[in-house]
């Protein structure tokens, strides 16, 4: 397994922790803080790109896509990365569960 396929199994965990709506910039600050070898060992596979740090954020927002269980992408908006560069982000909503009108007893 991958360290991008690992990562992503945590993406539910981390999109609990946010705030209902967030960017990508947000999402990835949180990933690599609390998975810092996972984080580092995606970084490592791209240690011969020129940009690893964009190439692996880049794949790891793309990654949000596959969960359409726990958030849609609504937009983009100018947001800070890790280096404090201003850049567009992706801004994701939370997906709530639909919970029954009438609990079930």
């Amino acid at each position: 397994m991958s360290a991008f396929d690992e990562l992503e199994g945590k993406y539910p965990e981390i999109v609990d922790q946010l705030p209902d709506r967030f960017d990508s910039h947000d999402f990835i600050l949180v990933l690599a803080q609390r998975y810092q070898q996972l984080y580092v060992s995606a970084l490592s596979e791209y240690s011969d790109n020129h940009q690893p740090f964009q190439t692996v954020h880049s794949e790891i927002a793309r990654r949000l896509n596959n969960h359409a269980e726990l958030v849609k992408h609504i937009g983009d908006r100018p947001s800070r990365n890790i280096f404090g560069q201003v850049n567009d982000a992706a801004v994701w909503q939370k997906v709530k569960s639909q919970l029954p009108l009438f609990p079930e007893g």
